[in-house]
């Protein structure tokens, strides 16, 4: 059982730390033209960088040439199709009549021109998207060739790092000023620490937004984003804390929308020969102790789905028999005895050392300090010690890009393009290791490059299933958590749907 009262300190040191909008409250709900929305993340829209520029899909500033359905389908964005025509080389034809809010127009030398900006001002993007050239062929046609095969190229085109800037949004020099795309919705103003605005783009090529601007506030304290929509300072609060779902639910005055998300809370071991965890049966004990379903019921109050394998079931990106993690602590203490430890005083050691980790993660997202302070428990319970310290995101960062770590628990997306290719070739292949825990496997990198070549079948599926046994033998992560995004407004606002992407809030649809 989690001893929750353990919980409750790392929450609130981590919303102290954050503090509260200084805003004043207004009465959001009472205008009918404007969409308050409550946000954790600053926006940042005038930095192309910031959490992959993803503010950028959620406001629709900024459109892909592709764009995902609500089942993860790949549907018609600025391109209406595209074909791969051979195992390097794409085309994408463009929607006629499109203008950016500039007024120039959409054509393909201006498609060329911000992926070509994209990637030279983004290094990751260059990684992400593997493209050798990319060429106008006609005033509407767009052709990319990727460096190898690479058939996940036209799900990649739906992350927000090919979202299409026109050429006014950078300087005579090439540097990012502000976003001028050809979305729903155009760039206003911002004010740091505060808010985004934008407002209704009258010029733009579907359906016209019902909403005349939305207002993104910035709310890190996740108690308070709650709070204050129920004061009615706002419309629509995003990553509500979960202890707060069933009270809303409960009340006539609100709508709670929950869905399964593209997501997942993990735990990144760090296998560095110098660590506890360099031994494979120390991070296979730990996939072992760790009750996924007690986690979800008691730390976040039902709100996600137990994680026993890496991508979640809801989506399908890896069908067949995928291997999976169960509960089973009597293995668990097996592996630990045969890696030479044993029990003293209800603890783990080995040559009168206990087995202590030091597991840091960050505040700032909604449910990471009650995940990992429930990990810390159950691990505890088991008998490992660990030594828990909570930071912003970008000092555990930090902290990992140095190694300084035994664990860290971390939220990622694997499926919000709805291919596999995204998460696992940036994090499991050893050319781009952004999990920074040292983990690389030759077989795993040569299944990943051939995976991401081969178009949707049995060998794309056999590829992607041996990959996901290799990574399930290596333990070189535990999954914790599946998300399941949870999103809250006042009972006026009508429209408003979960994407499962977790980075795409259709406001253009929503009205009040």
């Amino acid at each position: 059982m989690l001893n929750l009262r353990r919980l409750i300190p790392l929450a609130i040191l981590g919303l102290a730390a954050t503090g509260l909008s200084a805003a004043p409250a207004q009465a959001a709900k009472d205008d009918p033209d404007t969409l308050t929305v409550a946000t954790m993340w600053e926006s940042l829209p005038l930095s192309m960088k910031a959490r992959r520029s993803r503010f950028f899909n959620e406001s629709e500033i900024l459109d892909t040439l592709i764009k995902l359905d609500y089942d993860m389908s790949l549907i018609p964005g600025l391109a209406v199709s595209w074909t791969r025509t051979s195992d390097t080389e794409w085309s994408f034809k463009l929607r006629e009549g499109v203008v950016f809010h500039d007024g120039t127009p959409l054509t393909a030398e201006a498609v060329v021109f911000s992926l070509e900006r994209v990637i030279d001002l983004l290094p990751y993007a260059a990684g992400l998207l593997d493209v050798a050239e990319i060429k106008a062929e006609g005033p509407l046609t767009v052709k990319m060739r990727t460096n190898k095969p690479f058939a996940a190229l036209a799900n990649q085109m739906t992350d927000a790092i090919t979202g299409i800037y026109a050429a006014s949004s950078f300087d005579a020099e090439g540097k990012f000023v502000k976003p001028i795309g050809t979305g729903p919705f155009k760039f206003v103003s911002y004010a740091k620490q505060d808010r985004t605005v934008v407002e209704r783009f009258d010029g733009y090529w579907g359906t016209a937004p019902a909403l005349k601007k939305v207002v993104y506030r910035y709310i890190p304290d996740h108690a308070a984003r709650t709070l204050s929509l129920e004061a009615g300072e706002i419309d629509l609060a995003v990553n509500i804390p979960p202890a707060d779902v069933k009270r809303l639910s409960a009340s006539g005055d609100f709508a709670v929308y929950r869905e399964p998300a593209a997501g997942l809370y993990y735990m990144v071991l760090n296998v560095g020969e110098n660590g506890p965890l360099a031994d494979v049966r120390l991070r296979t004990a730990l996939n072992l102790l760790i009750d996924r379903d007690a986690l979800v019921t008691h730390a976040l109050d039902g709100v996600g789905a137990p994680a026993w394998q890496f991508f979640s079931p809801s989506f399908g990106l890896v069908p067949g028999d995928v291997p999976r993690y169960a509960l089973d602590p009597g293995k668990a203490e097996a592996l630990l005895t045969e890696a030479g430890y044993a029990k003293e005083d209800g603890f783990w050691a080995k040559d009168g050392q206990p087995l202590s980790l030091n597991l840091i993660s960050y505040s700032t997202r909604t449910e990471m300090p009650l995940i990992t302070e429930a990990v810390a428990n159950m691990l505890a319970a088991a008998g490992i010690e660990s030594s828990v310290k909570m930071y912003t995101w970008p000092g555990m960062l930090g902290l990992a890009k140095k190694g300084e770590f035994d664990a860290y628990t971390v939220f990622w997306t694997p499926e919000m393009t709805g291919h596999p290719d995204l998460h696992l070739k940036a994090h499991f292949h050893s050319d781009q290791a952004m999990m920074f825990n040292g983990y690389a496997d030759a077989d795993l990198d040569s299944l990943l490059i051939k995976a991401r070549g081969l178009d949707a079948g049995q060998e794309r599926d056999a590829a992607y299933g041996k990959a996901m046994e290799i990574i399930g033998r290596d333990a070189p992560v535990v999954p914790l958590v599946h998300k399941v995004y949870v999103a809250a407004s006042h009972s006026g606002v009508k429209g408003f749907r979960v994407h499962p992407s977790g980075f795409f809030y259709n406001l253009k649809a929503v009205s009040k």
